[in-house]
């Protein structure tokens, strides 16, 4: 059986989505379909907008054979955590014969060639990196000149340096290098394939008719339009969690809590914090202080440095406690697959990852697995205090059950 792996957040699922569901299907000729998604939060450091079980059922109901979750230790981490944690967590099932993701330059021998000038650092392209950093270059700028030269140099791709900087200027063209990267580093044999985004940039905040971005639909969502963006089934979904005061969500309902840790903190626990650094747990207890607003206190700390999603990531690694020791989780390969939904096909596909997996899979999952997926369950249980009803209850997501989608 040919197995393609989507890398996905569905937040919420929209008509480009379904356009890059049916081109993989096309330009890898799989038998089925695997999505890894995020959980309750996601890479842009914000809570999904509607709760992952219902996403699931979106991406089932779409054309998705099994939808297994992405560990939330590097779905809210930047683009290289939340890459390797994708592409390990689709090795790690065993089954995956592909990837295919959206990229701006839809190139992928582009983003191959320079996954691996990355990942082994030819010593041409190091001596380059180490003579713009001792001009003063950022990091970033001095692997944007290394590359150029390098790729120049070497006559590498039909390019010339202002393509090579807009390649490395869109943001899922840089996804797309990471999961190759991470595809390189952990020695996999998945193949990527890559497909041409199309109309607009993941965070255009208008709505562009048939095809508009995540970003738009969730910002424009009460406006009618939005209804051309996305499957029916799915906006009927999402009303119906508006209707229950289950959607949206948005890091507005966890203001309170997380000014609360920021004016009770000391700036000595805030420092332990995953990517707190350079004094920025300083900023971040000054901020809490002066403003009243999350929105107002991120647009006070944010730099050129420190972006508002990076300071948004920041904001769910305090509210989720997620400190420093917790960095070797990102860097290693998962230890577990936790499945949120399957159908027919699906449950094939299970049973092949029993007998091929790499590590332990969780359909039911009970207390013994607790210790396992306790920083799923805790993120979980900090989302859920945004939800309402029975969803509600500490513990909820360990006592759910996988999503069986029959069409």
């Amino acid at each position: 059986m040919n197995v393609t792996g989507i890398i996905v957040e569905y937040n919420p699922l929209h008509n480009g989505h379904v356009y890059h569901i049916s081109k993989t299907k096309e330009l890898t000729n799989c038998d089925a379909l695997v999505a890894v998604m995020s959980g309750p939060f996601v890479q842009r450091g914000e809570p999904s907008f509607v709760d992952k079980w219902v996403r699931t059922k979106m991406a089932l109901n779409s054309g998705v054979d099994l939808v297994i979750e992405l560990p939330v230790i590097y779905s809210k981490s930047s683009a290289e955590g939340f890459a390797f944690g994708a592409v390990s967590t689709l090795d790690a099932t065993g089954i995956i014969d592909n990837i295919c993701f959206g990229s701006e330059i839809g190139d992928i021998s582009a983003l191959y060639k320079i996954a691996e000038i990355l990942v082994y650092e030819p010593s041409n392209y190091k001596t380059y990196l180490k003579n713009f950093l001792k001009l003063g270059d950022s990091y970033p700028s001095a692997r944007l000149k290394a590359l150029n030269n390098y790729i120049l140099y070497h006559n590498l791709l039909n390019v010339n340096d202002i393509d090579i900087e807009n390649i490395l200027n869109n943001s899922n063209n840089i996804l797309g290098i990471e999961y190759i990267k991470s595809i390189l580093k952990i020695n996999s044999k998945i193949k990527p394939y890559t497909i041409k985004r199309i109309v607009n940039k993941y965070n255009q905040k208008n709505l562009t008719g048939n095809i508009s971005s995540a970003t738009a639909i969730r910002k424009n969502f009460m406006n009618e339009e939005v209804k051309k963006s996305m499957p029916d089934f799915c906006y009927k979904m999402i009303k119906e969690q508006i209707e229950n005061k289950n959607a949206p969500i948005s890091l507005k309902d966890f203001e309170d809590i997380i000014f609360y840790i920021l004016r009770t903190s000391d700036t000595k626990k805030l420092e332990n914090i995953i990517d707190v650094n350079e004094g920025l747990e300083n900023k971040l207890k000054q901020a809490s202080e002066d403003t009243k607003d999350i929105y107002e206190l991120i647009k006070t700390v944010k730099s050129k440095r420190y972006t508002q999603t990076r300071i948004q990531r920041i904001l769910i690694n305090i509210l989720l406690n997620h400190t420093k020791d917790l960095n070797d989780k990102i860097n290693n390969y998962p230890n577990y697959i936790r499945v949120l939904g399957f159908n027919d096909k699906g449950r094939q596909l299970i049973k092949l990852m029993k007998k091929n997996a790499k590590v332990p899979i969780i359909t039911n999952p009970n207390k013994n697995d607790y210790n396992l997926l306790k920083l799923d369950i805790d993120a979980y249980d900090v989302y859920s205090l945004a939800l309402n009803g029975e969803k509600r209850l500490s513990k909820s997501d360990l006592k759910s059950t996988p999503v069986y989608w029959q069409p």
